[in-house]
């Protein structure tokens, strides 16, 4: 007698319910699995703490420290290395200075390595949410308006710094040009906190690789015990070599500088204090500083009638903000970094400064109103 059967697959279809029940239980995993991680990963934030360098591009960690400097900070001051301290220790950065002069800690060091406004924009819109009810020190380098490639509007694709957080869509970059299936993972990674945090386990514990590519290039480690629970405490030491410009051997340099009507990372930054204002954010825009001894002289006179234009538009809108004046030479690592005593003397200066201080003034008066 012969047995007729239909040869198939071993499948399961699910119903309906069923369909239900999993997008649940993938539901619990994409929500509570960051979250608990942040409660059984071991995150030390000591005195005049910044993210540690080779996590520059760990936003899950920004955010993280967001959460924590809010309940620390009553102000926080961002901007990229010139606000992280390339050229200094953790205990000679500005928002140092500024604790030490106020008698205590009322800042914290939100500096991101390579932040330009565009992608600054970006990491504030996805990643800062916590950042609301602050005061921010907002920094601006003009050093990414000096060229039409530092404002992201070369006509050539190149690489810069931190490109998943600039825009995807709308404006469309020439310079950048991610494939669909990239664009599809930044979209997904800003969205849902689950992809920032697979990128945080790669760039935390394998090296920013994929597992599986980490078990070929390390085949006798355990990639379980790579896992520490453990964040790096950053080196407490200067990034680069500190020594002024001159020492470096740096020449004067030509910088074209583009209008502030045309430039992107220009119109990034005006988005950026509306997305902080949107939060309640009191916003202060620190202005440099920047090296007028590596320009040439007609370079200077461009970079002075932009930092003029840039000033009368933060007067027309009423923002609060302070231009750092040249300070002697000696006191500038590059075109826009300075030494121990720049920070030092910004931060003394700058609470010195009338607008900063009314500024501070309105930051305690609606600290007693909230109470």
């Amino acid at each position: 007698m012969k047995h007729s059967f239909i040869f198939s697959s071993n499948s399961i279809k699910l119903s309906w319910k069923n369909w239900v029940i999993v997008a649940a239980l993938l539901s619990v995993i994409f929500c509570f699995i960051p979250r608990l991680w942040s409660i059984l990963e071991k995150f030390d934030t000591p005195r005049d703490y910044r993210l540690p360098y080779i996590l520059s591009n760990d936003y899950w960690l920004f955010n993280r420290w967001c959460k924590r400097a809010s309940v620390q900070y009553p102000i926080f001051i961002m901007g990229d290395s010139v606000i992280w301290g390339q050229y200094v220790k953790r205990e000679d950065t500005l928002s140092h200075y500024l604790n030490e002069l106020a008698g205590k800690g009322i800042s914290a060091n939100m500096g991101v390595d390579g932040i330009h406004p565009a992608a600054m924009a970006g990491l504030v819109k996805y990643y800062g949410k916590p950042i609301s009810n602050k005061g921010v020190i907002l920094h601006l380098n003009p050093l990414w308006m000096s060229s039409k490639k530092h404002d992201l509007r070369g006509e050539e694709e190149f690489r810069f710094n931190h490109p998943r957080l600039v825009p995807l869509l709308f404006p469309r970059l020439a310079c950048y040009r991610p494939s669909l299936t990239e664009r599809i993972g930044i979209l997904a990674e800003r969205s849902t906190p689950f992809f920032s945090w697979i990128n945080h386990i790669k760039m935390n514990y394998f090296d920013n690789m994929a597992i599986q590519n980490w078990t070929i290039q390390n085949p006798y480690k355990n990639p379980l015990k790579a896992i520490t629970l453990k964040t790096p405490i950053p080196e407490n030491k200067p990034k680069s070599k500190p020594i002024t410009w001159f020492e470096r051997g740096m020449r004067r340099q030509d910088f074209p500088w583009v209008k502030i009507e045309e430039s992107f990372q220009w119109s990034s930054f005006k988005k950026m204090i509306k997305i902080l204002n949107s939060r309640n954010n009191k916003v202060f825009v620190l202005l440099g500083p920047f090296n007028p001894y590596i320009l040439t002289e007609e370079s200077l006179n461009r970079y002075n009638i932009m930092r003029s234009r840039m000033e009368r538009w933060f007067r027309e809108n009423a923002i609060s903000y302070y231009s750092v004046p040249d300070l002697p030479s000696k006191y500038y690592a590059d075109a826009s970094h300075t030494l121990k005593e720049g920070y030092s003397k910004i931060a003394e200066e700058l609470l010195k400064n009338e607008s900063f201080q009314k500024w501070l003034e309105s930051l305690k008066e609606e600290s007693k109103n909230e109470r």
